[in-house]
């Protein structure tokens, strides 16, 4: 059993202040916390991985949530309704099968409310259904393979319902990995994949590839953090767009990018070595009620972990807020990291959920952003764009067991996003990509 223990969330000088356990509010007006649910009891060491995967939808009064269990059989892809009207949640259901803890789901809905669902590979084709009827997640079409060495699904819909998905592909010995398009028309086959994004060299990468939709619902925008490929594995982030659905992309300022996309031809955020940022993660974008994009990405500077909001302006150069020294009002020596992510709703309210580093985790070394047991999950958000933020806990503060791995919902084309929701993987990674571990997966609004 888990150590659960409260945190008080106080509201001190237009920032929500969250006091640590046993400490009175020197001032201020004591709020609850976030609400939390527990969806499930057997979430695998990825159970709510990856960032740039959006995982919950809500739609005409349900709330469709997903993510991936570790059984006794195996890996298994699981989803839950949340009624709105009676606040009550529905059996689970198993969507399909998964190869290992990188296979969970892309979660997406149509116009007409049909859910669309991507999952299963660890460089593996991608697994591909829909729902049988609309705004109902109990049953679902037979499986679609797509691809070959995929993995990390990304999955949007178009304004005629056209699917748009993402997944990087780590090519065979000799030749670099890439992320390619797979386009699929309504009543259509998945289309041949398109390459869209190039790493520097052969050998190992990753992307955290993450899509937006712009307020035309045509533009898709993208950001990326691009690593691997010998010789070397710096660092990119990276921004492009396209305006045609995907067939051309260009750059920050307009210009036209030649595909696949090579980190060194991309519009650049931060790269490693070339300033005093560096160990970037990455894998949310937002695209604000003006068509402003927004790139939430962490990394190390001045000796500390910490976590930047990027806006790209008018003129195409790139403006930055650090969020460590917002957070640092409520946790002073704490620092901050992805996973973690960020969506506007309909209001223009922006949400951002982060992973909150207590201090203790510095004396254990390693990578304390990934899995390490102090780890918390916070939310910021802001109604004027960034220039204050209230800050709320979601987590329930456990030194011995991690909570990690936030995702929060994300528009895809047709869900509607209010006060969005969020789930979380509350336990271990897993010492290896197969263990079969029992996280609780926590639902958190």
């Amino acid at each position: 059993m888990r150590r659960r223990t409260w945190h008080l969330v106080v509201l001190m000088n237009g920032v929500l202040l969250t006091a640590k356990p046993g400490v009175t509010p020197a001032r201020g007006e004591v709020i609850p916390m976030n609400e939390t649910f527990v969806l499930a009891r057997d979430g695998c060491g990825r159970a709510t991985g990856y960032a740039e995967t959006n995982k919950i939808i809500t739609l005409d009064g349900k709330t469709h949530v997903t993510w991936l269990d570790s059984v006794t059989e195996g890996f298994r892809v699981r989803i839950r309704t949340l009624v709105h009207a009676t606040g009550e949640w529905s059996p689970t259901t198993t969507v399909g099968n998964a190869h290992d803890n990188h296979g969970g789901p892309a979660l997406a809905v149509d116009s007409k409310g049909v859910l669309h669902i991507v999952y299963f590979p660890h460089h593996h084709p991608f697994r591909y259904r829909h729902s049988l009827h609309p705004n109902d997640a109990t049953e679902w079409s037979e499986e679609t393979l797509i691809g070959e060495r995929c993995t990390y699904p990304t999955l949007m819909v178009g304004p005629d319902d056209t699917l748009y998905l993402t997944g990087r592909v780590s090519n065979k010995e000799g030749k670099p990995w890439v992320v390619h398009l797979f386009v699929k028309h309504p009543g259509q086959p998945w289309s041949a994949p398109r390459a869209i994004m190039v790493a520097k060299g052969p050998g190992y990468s990753h992307y955290q590839a993450a899509m937006a939709w712009g307020p035309d619902h045509r533009t898709l925008h993208l950001s990326t953090r691009m690593y691997g490929g010998k010789p070397g594995r710096p660092h990119t982030v990276g921004y492009m767009r396209s305006a045609d659905f995907g067939s051309t992309w260009v750059g920050a300022k307009g210009e036209a990018l030649a595909l696949p996309v090579s980190p060194a031809a991309i519009t650049a955020l931060a790269r490693e070595g070339s300033g005093p940022k560096s160990n970037f993660r990455c894998g949310s974008i937002a695209i604000d009620r003006e068509g402003t994009p927004h790139i939430l990405y962490s990394g190390a500077a001045d000796k500390r972990l910490r976590a930047w909001l990027a806006a790209l302006g008018p003129d195409g150069n790139w403006k930055e807020i650090d969020l460590l020294p917002h957070v640092a009002k409520v946790y002073p020596d704490h620092e901050i990291a992805m996973p973690g992510g960020l969506v506007f709703n309909e209001e223009g309210t922006l949400f951002i959920t982060l992973t909150l580093l207590p201090p203790e985790g510095r004396k254990a070394g390693g990578s304390r952003s990934w899995g390490h047991a102090t780890n918390e999950v916070i939310w910021l958000e802001s109604g004027n764009g960034g220039k204050t933020f209230d800050l709320r806990a979601v987590s329930r503060s456990d030194p011995t067991c991690a909570n990690w791995l936030p995702n929060i919902e994300k528009r895809t084309g047709f869900n509607r996003v209010e006060r969005p929701g969020l789930i979380f993987t509350g336990g271990t990674a897993g010492k290896s990509n197969l263990q079969h571990v029992s996280n609780p997966v926590i639902w958190s609004r």
